[in-house]
């Protein structure tokens, strides 16, 4: 397999290197004045990638990461799982048509990738671990690690280091500081908008559902989740006490949900798959619970992505905000 992708790479270097006078492509309109200096990155796995000038040719193996490039004004060359992306992440500039899907985020096609020669390729730690060699082969890979494990911050905390750290990549410091000052200010009106109100300091949680083997999942945002730590910037309060994996989130069944019916609950679910007006509303014990009986039970956009960055974050307070009738 190495062989045949490192063959395919000679081939695009070549082909890069023949020139061209057609229109700048995804990625390309973002080099700037910047494009001479060096610039680092330190990824996940203790390894520092330095590049030359700021990556113009990105690869994004990660919705979080694809998120980020796209607040940041730039346009990754490669996507991972662009369909899903699409339907699952709403916020933010879209990417269908714009640029190439490499396949899924488990198993990322290295031809496809190969054929873009990338600069940079951005990945996620947990996944990553069996392409990564191979990865490498093609361009230099900076492995980040969303849930910040390790580092000390919040996730809260960490996706907004991560932003300044990819920026810095791209040459785009500057337009990160812009998007956290929107995601700052938005923070802001959404709190002014629950208090003006009467919402502030209302109980509530989140939680994500989905069918699988046959019933439905929750995934209920525990208080060391972004989307828990950003609502508590707006001044509302997680009534959900589990313990939360590496990414936030406690995945349960509805007997769970009787831990917190007296508080609102904010659900997100696929269009296809709304295990909330579907299995679940012929559930005796759904149809028990207090924020069903008393109408406490309330949708978010289907396309709001809880695990993403500042777009996605600035989504979820204003569906939030929204529902809660601010």
């Amino acid at each position: 397999m190495l062989r045949r992708v490192v063959a395919v790479l000679a081939l695009a270097m070549a082909a890069a290197a023949c020139g061209s006078t057609a229109a700048p492509t995804a990625g390309q309109a973002t080099r700037g004045a910047a494009a001479a200096k060096p610039v680092s990155i330190k990824g996940a796995d203790g390894v520092a990638v330095e590049l030359k000038a700021p990556a113009t040719k990105v690869v994004s193996l990660e919705w979080t990461y694809t998120e980020d490039l796209l607040a940041l004004g730039v346009t990754p060359v490669g996507v991972a799982d662009v369909d899903n992306y699409e339907t699952w992440v709403t916020a933010g500039e879209r990417v269908n048509g714009r640029t190439t899907d490499v396949g899924t985020r488990q198993e990322p096609s290295l031809e496809k990738i190969t054929a873009l020669a990338p600069d940079l390729i951005v990945a996620e730690k947990f996944r990553v671990g069996q392409n990564l060699d191979a990865l490498k082969q093609i361009a230099p890979v900076v492995v980040l690690d969303y849930t910040g494990e390790g580092t000390g911050r919040t996730q809260y905390a960490h996706m907004r280091q991560t932003l300044k750290d990819l920026a810095v990549v791209v040459g785009r410091q500057a337009e990160a500081d812009r998007v956290l000052a929107g995601l700052d200010a938005k923070i802001a009106e959404v709190k002014g908008r629950l208090e003006k109100a009467g919402k502030a300091g209302t109980d509530y949680t989140v939680t994500q559902g989905y069918t699988g083997e046959n019933a439905p999942v929750l995934r209920l945002l525990a208080d060391n989740s972004l989307a828990a730590q950003v609502l508590a910037e707006a001044g509302l309060k997680n009534a959900w006490k589990g313990k939360g994996d590496s990414w936030g989130m406690t995945e349960t069944d509805v007997e769970a949900l009787k831990q917190v019916d007296k508080a609102t609950l904010l659900y997100v679910a696929s269009d296809k798959d709304n295990v909330f007006t579907g299995a679940l509303a012929k559930n005796p014990i759904w149809q028990g619970l207090a924020f069903v009986k008393e109408k406490r039970a309330l949708p978010l956009d289907p396309g709001t992505w809880l695990w993403g960055g500042p777009k996605t974050t600035e989504q979820l307070l204003e569906e939030t905000a929204k529902a809660l009738g601010a």
